[in-house]
């Protein structure tokens, strides 16, 4: 079982504060997929769960809406909305995009269908969910459980993409889905700087060349001329809002039906445009 969203960030505000105060160095992470919002002109865009900071710092001509599965109340001042892994209280058939950043790997197999299931229902027809999540078995899962689990009081267990993630997404609604690794560059002065700052983000406690340690070992270090980099590798998904999510109960429990009507919608779609926009 991961290590559930509340036990990771209700437990400990902090963790969320930190998603509202400096995310420069993530630049990278909502540059990429701001570059699909402005190429889809979205107007009304859905952010959850939280990233404040991030998307404040590119989105200064949408319509942003915030939510999150914990919401202190120190930070009214963004105007967060509680919600749940089904988007309650969300606006349906409403939004151009939805931009989820490494936010559900907090949740089970389940709760991500449903997450996504929920997201379908938010977007109109033609609106487009956008997200970067960590991987199975990447440099990044590794660095998470293996290095920040043990210096962090929460722990952390992630429940990270698998192989079959599209197929979640095509069940959950959508179609025209783009999957692809991104290694985004963190960016930092120097490493006073990133330690400073990886310790407040991710929670963790360990001496300075301990983390800096595992960082370059895990995900690479490389010193520039006036910065250094961390690489930080997530899978992109994108999709396309088209039909409404089949009543499924599990998204792993297809019946052979159900696995059929799968694969003649997969060929169907392979012969529609290719490219993703």
């Amino acid at each position: 079982m991961p290590t559930t969203y509340q036990e990771r960030f209700g437990n400990n505000d902090d963790l969320i504060h930190a998603y509202a105060n400096d995310n420069s160095p993530r630049a990278s992470e909502i540059q990429y997929l701001y570059d699909s919002i402005k190429r889809l002109k979205a107007r009304r865009v859905l952010n959850v769960p939280f990233e404040g900071s991030l998307m404040k710092s590119v989105a200064t001509d949408e319509q942003v809406t915030f939510a999150d599965f914990v919401v202190p109340a120190t930070l009214h001042r963004w105007n967060i909305l509680k919600t749940d892994f089904g988007l309650t209280g969300i606006r349906r058939n409403y939004f151009d995009a939805v931009i989820s950043i490494a936010g559900i790997h907090h949740l089970t197999d389940q709760e991500q269908y449903e997450f996504i299931v929920a997201t379908r229902k938010a977007l109109r027809v033609g609106g487009r969910l956008l997200m970067v999540e960590v991987t199975t078995d990447s440099p990044t899962s590794r660095f998470l459980d293996g290095f920040v689990g043990q210096h962090t009081p929460t722990g952390h267990v992630g429940n990270y993409l698998k192989n079959d993630f599209v197929r979640i997404v095509k069940q959950a609604g959508y179609q025209r889905i783009r999957r692809k690794t991104v290694i985004h560059e963190w960016v930092f002065q120097d490493k006073d700087h990133l330690y400073a700052w990886m310790t407040k983000f991710f929670g963790v406690s360990v001496p300075k060349q301990n983390l800096i340690a595992q960082v370059e070992g895990i995900l690479g270090i490389t010193q520039r001329k006036e910065c250094l980099t961390v690489n930080w590798p997530l899978d992109f998904v994108g999709a396309q809002a088209e039909r409404t999510p089949r009543k499924i109960s599990s998204p792993h429990r297809l019946g052979k039906i159900g696995q059929s009507r799968l694969r003649a919608n997969s060929s169907a779609h392979r012969k529609g445009p290719a490219s993703y926009r």
